[in-house]
């Protein structure tokens, strides 16, 4: 299942929004957009989802005007059409729905000075509610001298299984993989009550140890029923018991309390399930608890939900803070157990220090793997300004990865300008690639490549550098002065690129010292000779680096437009490029 169309009106600043690049299941879905472009209306759209509708707060209607009737549709790769709006919510009925972002919430305490009474806003960090309905306290009734009573006049052959009960994870495998409904079919009843009358048949006066040598060699634990071997098999890997005959005799005693107990068994396998959770949580915060030294963090049950309370904010710093929340939040949607979930996270990561931003991937690729091992469904969307692309310390196996660019971009990196920055290593045309074609240099009427172009199937019209700098000038005026035409950002790059090296070129007085700038290998390394003979460099011609440099020093990808553009068309970034020509 892929959800392959996403739709969302009238939700904050998304008046008509659709996304038609595919989320995919059980990978790091990343959903790339500028500020202000409406990631976080995004997020409030799946946030507001309730059960029977999608509900909106006063300030979440698009332009703050109720009148403009939400609506969240979702496509799906089944033929699915699922849609919520203010009235009804097909969604839910589909996935659980998870959103993580700021846990902070303000709040105001009374004080009193001179008899008047002063509110002050603190930052407190919400609780998190791990377990909404805690369910009722009952326990596995079990009792030894109870079974060996009804057990039979044999009953001394039982021994103590009480401590399997309080194994929770072993108690819910053997809910999980054995159906007990078998064993009250008389298909199996009749034969495996005929094996305890045999037991019970046996001399008693004789030992235990005696009775089941005897049990062994008249083979009377004979019974063809593949639940019940099932049933042995989980106890013998999971117990000291490896006797047939003990292990016969615990599988007993185990369908006995089952049916003894009748509906409380399933009430007390969910609250051991619960306990199991608590146990979990607790042990996963006990580990990346940053603050242990000062704090103890661990769930609490009140109000009859099991929640995590959390030191006051200006207690522990934003970061500590920040991967606890997350933390506690992933294992929240990792025990919703029911459907297929979408995870939303909203410019979480984005401010994260290095170390705490791979923990934040170590954790989501640990909830997905948990679920694709167990055979279950989520979509994780990280919404964020940050492409990942460009980010040191993103780690996520790129086979993995899906990265969503929401914003249509109006650049698009031609087949020709793509193959030749992949051919520029070629050792035919390296060196004057390198020198008159991506760097600048005042001489590039005196070379002409065309017929080495012409062996590597490259576009003739550029076996002069002068022809390649009139493309690469007449993408960069498009860029500038036509905002409705598609422009080849990495042509607009190599331009500016070309540009500000021709610039400081000029800035510089003595020839020698013009001679070695062009010999001086990387734009950088170009603006820093530049700045030791004594030239003041423009600060912009640096911070330009992040559009003209990276990108090309990749292959040729068609794929690199829209990282670059991103970049491009921030407005900022294209003011600061103007005024390269001013």
């Amino acid at each position: 299942m892929v959800i392959t169309e996403l739709h969302i009106e009238n939700i904050k600043g998304l008046q008509n929004f659709e996304l038609k690049q595919s989320i995919q299941p059980n990978r790091p879905n990343i959903l790339v957009a500028p500020n202000g472009f409406g990631k976080t209306s995004l997020a409030i759209a799946f946030k507001s989802l309730k059960n029977s509708k999608l509900d909106l707060d006063e300030s979440s209607y698009y332009n703050g005007d109720n009148s403009n009737k939400p609506i969240l549709r979702l496509k799906l790769s089944t033929g699915e059409n699922l849609e919520a709006d203010d009235s009804h919510n097909s969604i839910s009925s589909k996935f659980d729905i998870y959103v993580i972002n700021c846990q902070l919430k303000p709040k105001a305490t009374a004080q009193r000075y001179g008899g008047r009474t002063i509110a002050r806003a603190s930052n407190d960090i919400s609780p998190t509610v791990m377990i909404q309905t805690i369910p009722p306290k009952i326990n596995f009734d079990y009792s030894l001298p109870r079974n060996k009573r009804d057990f039979g006049i044999n009953g001394k052959l039982l021994t103590d299984i009480s401590n399997i009960y309080s194994q929770y994870n072993l108690i819910i495998r053997i809910s999980e993989n054995i159906n007990f409904e078998e064993f009250s079919l008389v298909r199996f009843k009749t034969p495996f009550n005929a094996i305890i009358a045999k037991i019970n048949s046996i001399d008693n006066r004789k030992t235990a140890h005696s009775i089941k040598d005897e049990i062994i060699r008249e083979n009377i634990i004979d019974i063809n029923n593949q639940e019940l071997t099932n049933l042995c098999d989980i106890i013998r890997q999971n117990s000291a018991f490896d006797n047939i005959v003990d292990v016969f005799l615990v599988a007993w005693q185990i369908i006995h309390v089952r049916n003894s107990m009748g509906v409380n068994y399933r009430k007390a396998l969910a609250y051991a399930n619960f306990l199991k959770k608590q146990v979990e949580i607790d042990s996963t915060l006990e580990k990346i608890n940053p603050v242990s030294d000062r704090f103890e963090i661990k769930s609490a049950i009140k109000d009859h939900s099991l929640i995590i309370e959390w030191p006051k904010a200006n207690m522990i710093s934003n970061g500590q803070r920040d991967i606890l929340t997350f933390i506690s939040r992933l294992m929240e949607c990792h025990y919703k157990e029911s459907k297929a979930c979408i995870l939303v996270i909203d410019e979480f990561f984005d401010y994260l220090d290095d170390a705490n931003l791979v923990a934040f991937q170590y954790y989501i690729s640990t909830l997905i793997d948990s679920y694709r091992k167990n055979r279950r469904i989520i979509f994780p969307i990280l919404l964020t300004h940050i492409d990942p692309n460009y980010l040191k310390h993103f780690c996520f196996n790129d086979k993995r990865l899906n990265i969503c660019y929401l914003k249509n971009y109006k650049g698009k990196i031609s087949d020709k300008m793509a193959q030749f920055i992949g051919a520029r290593e070629n050792l035919l045309i390296k060196n004057a690639v390198d020198t008159y074609y991506l760097h600048y240099h005042p001489n590039i009427d005196t070379i002409d490549i065309t017929e080495e172009f012409k062996q590597l199937s490259l576009n003739l019209d550029w076996g002069t550098p002068r022809m390649f700098k009139k493309k690469v000038d007449r993408e960069l005026r498009k860029y500038l002065l036509e905002p409705g035409k598609t422009y080849d950002p990495l042509a607009v790059c190599v331009s500016i690129r070309i540009k500000i090296e021709e610039n400081a070129y000029n800035y510089i007085d003595a020839d020698a010292h013009k001679q070695e700038f062009l010999i001086t290998h990387g734009t950088t390394e170009k603006l820093n000779y530049a700045h030791d003979q004594g030239i003041v460099v423009p600060e912009t011609y640096y911070l330009l680096g992040i559009i003209y440099n990276h990108p090309l020093h990749i292959a040729g990808d068609n794929d690199m437009s829209k990282q670059l553009s991103m970049k491009l068309e921030n407005e900022t970034i294209k003011s600061m490029i103007r005024h390269l020509w001013e």
